[in-house]
């Protein structure tokens, strides 16, 4: 009889082999279970959008795949892995309101921010010249903006 020991696996399912009597024993270890950490935790991007990366750390041998669930979002670098890594992800430009959207690494979701785009403010004033009789009086002019961009009228006379 011959005994042998196994150490811990903290890993994947695992395979071995060994010879006794010159002959071939296979030892198969089942893995343990794979726990994932993310990090960053989750993304906030500014609404020019761009690249970032997210690293994951886990066991040797524990594998995992990275997917977008939004089409603003795309997985560009590491789609899939085993053991620790590192997954890029390209976030497209935002011309609107602020927005969320979601990746799935190992199982897990993961949050992408998006800040709003950014207003450019331009002005229209109409009528650009009017006349006043000597009498004086009260006149309109009309301002027009894009929502969200201040304005003030002042006197220079």
């Amino acid at each position: 009889m011959v005994s042998f020991t196994v150490a811990t696996n903290g890993g994947g399912a695992r395979d071995g082999s060994l010879t006794v009597a010159g002959q071939p024993v296979t030892v198969s270890q089942s893995g343990a279970a794979c726990s994932y950490s993310l990090s960053p935790a989750s993304l906030s991007i500014g609404s020019a959008g761009g690249q970032s990366s997210v690293g994951i750390s886990t066991s040797p041998g524990c594998t995992w795949t990275a997917a977008s669930n939004d089409a603003w979002i795309t997985v560009t670098g590491g789609a899939s892995g085993s053991g620790a890594g590192t997954i890029t992800v390209s976030v497209a430009a935002n011309t609107g309101a602020a927005r969320t959207g979601t990746l799935t690494i190992a199982g897990q979701s993961f949050v992408v921010s998006q800040a709003a785009a950014s207003v450019v403010c331009t002005y229209a004033i109409a009528p650009q010249n009017q006349s006043v009789g000597a009498g004086g009086g009260t006149l309109p002019v009309a301002v027009t903006a894009p929502a969200g961009c201040a304005w003030t009228a002042a006197s220079n006379a």
